[in-house]
């Protein structure tokens, strides 16, 4: 096993710079701007604050350069967030997203997954597509658990089980699904689905619970830790284009409930996704790329979305925020505050109206991010 550490040395003087000076953001109710990086809003959408307080050693610094990737959530502390970016490490926030600050032992890797321990906080698993890591000490020091050997493959997923967190399930890409039973000390492959994966997620009511969402592929769910798995491809195909996949967002709200986010729309499962709906969305069909989705905790009525359309080389064209009270049923349109494309959306599990939202550039990729050895989702 491989010892990295490198420990994180935030100056007290610079963090009391930050509390002196206050977050440093901007607020975008009419006026736009053309950086990537983390917007924050307190009133469900109407208007956004740029997210700019990044303390180091040499100063505080900004984060509108960054190219989001994936917020990743702690299921025991919601003020604890982490941020997985394009190729420049690793963020994490222990207020609610306000401020964040940089994980230095992970460098400038591009982080696909990272999953928290339910039952310790201060466990994670984290991946650059190559490795796995772990740390038990809140970020301070890091162990790697596993190497992908071979250069096709890549590791786009993690989770922890919340009935034994002791095992670790791991997506590979070209299809395999690993797990360990010892906490990452070691692995084997309980499924071999022979297509692309690109999303796992664990069931956080349910323990053995996991579901795999495929690239064009359908998505399949298991209740007994891998063994057996149930195709639920039939019904979520009856919906034209739902095998162009962007994102299954599981509600932590409810159980059995979640949304499969597709080149269609939006449709929901509250079966653990042998049935589906679609939402009546303010767009039609397949109009636009919705890359962000999210539901407030607090009242499963509210939704919201992005809406997103990319020219040729997938230069961003327009993106528009819809919002709806009614459980779907309408919905209103607001400006984003920047021109760039919006992949990540985090509605808080107890503030009320706060919402999250990242975003990332993704020109000169495919329709999946996947040129200079990137991803979208």
């Amino acid at each position: 096993m491989i010892k990295i550490s490198s420990k994180i040395s935030i100056l007290t003087a610079v963090l009391s710079a930050v509390v002196l000076l206050g977050a440093g953001c901007i607020s975008f109710s009419g006026s736009t701007a053309s950086g990537t990086g983390m917007y924050r809003s307190a009133d469900k959408g109407d208007a956004w604050t740029e997210i700019n307080a990044f303390p180091t050693a040499q100063g505080v610094q900004k984060l509108d350069k960054l190219l989001v990737y994936k917020i990743f959530t702690d299921p025991s502390d919601p003020e604890a967030m982490y941020l997985g970016t394009r190729g420049q490490g690793l963020y994490f926030s222990y207020n609610s997203g306000e401020s964040w600050q940089f994980n230095a032992s992970l460098g400038n890797k591009f982080i696909y997954g990272l999953a928290v321990d339910p039952k310790d906080k201060c466990t994670l698993y984290a991946t650059d597509g190559t490795h796995i890591y772990k740390t038990t000490d809140c970020l301070r020091s890091w162990q790697l658990m596993y190497t992908e050997e071979r250069v096709s493959e890549r590791l786009v997923s993690l989770g922890v089980d919340f009935g034994d967190s002791k095992i670790i399930y791991a997506a590979e890409r070209g299809g395999d699904i690993l797990a360990s039973n010892d906490s990452g000390k070691s692995w084997r492959a309980i499924k071999r689905f022979g297509f692309r994966l690109q999303q796992l997620s664990v069931d956080p009511k349910q323990g053995g619970r996991i579901y795999v969402a495929a690239y064009r592929d359908g998505l399949f769910r298991s209740d007994n830790y891998g063994d057996t798995w149930t195709d639920l491809s039939s019904n979520l195909f009856a919906f034209n284009d739902n095998k162009i996949y962007y994102q299954l967002y599981l509600n932590q709200a409810q159980k059995d409930s979640l949304f499969w986010i597709s080149k269609y729309g939006i449709v929901r499962s509250d079966d653990s996704g042998v049935t589906w709906t679609d939402l009546k969305l303010l767009t039609p069909p397949g109009s636009v790329n919705i890359y962000s989705f999210a539901i407030n905790p607090r009242n499963q009525k509210e939704m919201y979305y992005t809406g997103t359309i990319l020219g040729s080389n997938n230069e961003h064209v327009r993106s528009t925020f819809y919002r709806s009270i009614d459980g779907g049923v309408n919905w209103v349109t607001k400006k984003l505050p920047t021109d760039t494309v919006p992949v990540v959306l985090l509605a808080h599990p107890q503030k009320d109206g706060t919402l999250l939202m990242g975003f990332t550039s993704l020109e000169n990729t495919d329709d999946f991010g996947d040129a200079k050895s990137s991803s979208l989702f």
